[in-house]
């Protein structure tokens, strides 16, 4: 059946869908149009950018004609058929793709049909579901909208700094936030060491949840030290008090990652390197993709007050930490490197 796929990270494609009871339909096209950016995406020219191969040169007009001809004919069009099998093949082989399909259906609980059919926002819903399930939580059905509800449901988001353009013959430092938005979502202390470490208030925690998420009237029945309210005037409450079940998923995503890394650099061969590699991509993909399914305003669980809020405190921490490297980290430490961002 003809089907059409639509999302706001991988646009709007038709496509032929085949079902099998029982077997999974994976189609190289598609999963090459979705995770690789390509002039073309033939099989020739994918198999020809990554495995330095090329199909027969046949075309379709004359494939009766060929099977109707001699010996030599017949075998011309068999080995065009046998490459337009074995070339996909060989690319899922090369890519890795079956072994990172299988561990992202694994790390988010969907059948491998739904990687290759849907978006992002069904694999946060099911970890979302899975880890509810087992602390008794009850996840609403949501009426979805067709269309984002005007702009009342916006928000602010990141922070770019201008770059300073110019041709640089010094060295050039690079800083990274590990893993931003997921790490704001839990909990972030590490802001509180690296840029205010005279500030006696180290256990700062964002903690950003649906199930920590407070009204102003809820906020003001608690103690203030039971709260923290975000830049953007809204409430959560401290993992102390109630741990979110989005921070939960979020730390066992990211320490299952590290572990991951860490098993890959340890593996004893070549497949099981594939496999650990896999597995730590599809919890950094699954990581990430939290963030924005709390803000997918057309989506299945959307809360713009977590969304707004994780924004919000990355805005706080690229602008404190660029105080810190122009004017702390000069002042602290005696340097006189007169220290200035490019970029951010």
């Amino acid at each position: 059946r003809d089907t059409m796929f639509q999302s706001s990270a991988y646009g709007r494609r038709a496509n032929v869908e085949t079902t099998i009871e029982g077997r999974v339909i994976f189609d190289m096209l598609p999963f090459m149009q979705r995770n690789h950016k390509l002039s073309s995406y033939s099989l020739n020219s994918v198999c020809s950018e990554y495995l330095g191969q090329q199909k027969e040169d046949v075309h379709h007009s004359i494939i009766s004609d060929l099977q109707n001809g001699t010996d030599e004919d017949r075998h011309r069009l068999a080995v065009y058929c046998l490459k337009d099998a074995i070339l996909p093949q060989r690319l899922m082989d090369k890519l890795s793709v079956l072994v990172n399909y299988i561990e992202m259906a694994r790390v988010t609980g969907v059948p491998m049909s739904f990687l290759i059919s849907r978006g992002q926002q069904i694999k946060v819903f099911s970890m979302i579901l899975r880890k509810c399930r087992r602390v008794n939580l009850l996840v609403p059905t949501l009426k979805k909208s067709g269309s984002p509800q005007g702009d009342d449901v916006g928000y602010e988001g990141a922070t770019v700094l201008d770059p300073i353009k110019n041709y640089y013959q010094e060295p050039v430092a690079t800083l990274d936030f590990a893993s931003l938005y997921p790490s704001i979502m839990q909990a972030v202390r590490y802001y509180i060491i690296l840029v205010n470490t005279h500030s006696a208030n180290t256990s700062t925690q964002y903690n950003l949840c649906y199930s920590t998420l407070l009204t102003p009237a809820e906020a003001n029945l608690l103690e203030p030290s039971m709260y923290k309210k975000s830049d953007n005037g809204h409430y959560f409450v401290h993992a102390s008090v109630k741990k979110g079940i989005l921070p939960e998923i979020l730390q066992e995503l990211l320490t299952a990652r590290k572990q991951a890394k860490k098993d890959m650099k340890n593996a004893p061969n070549e497949f099981e390197r594939a496999v650990q590699n896999g597995r730590q991509l599809a919890l950094k993909v699954s990581a990430n993709s939290v963030y924005g399914f709390t803000g997918a305003t057309v989506g299945q669980l959307p809360c713009v007050p977590i969304a707004s809020s994780v924004t919000s405190y990355g805005r706080q921490l690229l602008e404190k930490t660029k105080a810190f490297i122009e004017e702390n980290f000069t002042r602290s430490h005696g340097f006189e490197h007169n220290a200035q961002v490019g970029y951010g």
